[in-house]
């Protein structure tokens, strides 16, 4: 198997390329996390807890 990585014959710009998009786009959503607002987060985790959801068929009767 290691012998096939190493006989690429032109392959490489893939793999650089994948590498690189899968680097890029997990420090794009690194930053991301990192610059997110903590009071929306907060808010957004409290949600489910916090705010009742109403049954509609309930209410007709």
């Amino acid at each position: 198997m290691f012998n096939q990585i190493k006989d690429l014959a032109g392959g490489e710009f893939y793999l650089i390329s994948s590498l690189v998009m899968f680097m890029v786009f997990f420090i794009v959503v690194g930053i991301y996390l990192v610059k997110l607002n903590k009071n929306h987060s907060n808010l957004m985790s409290r949600m489910p807890i916090e705010d009742p959801q109403t049954d509609v068929a309930h209410e007709k009767d």
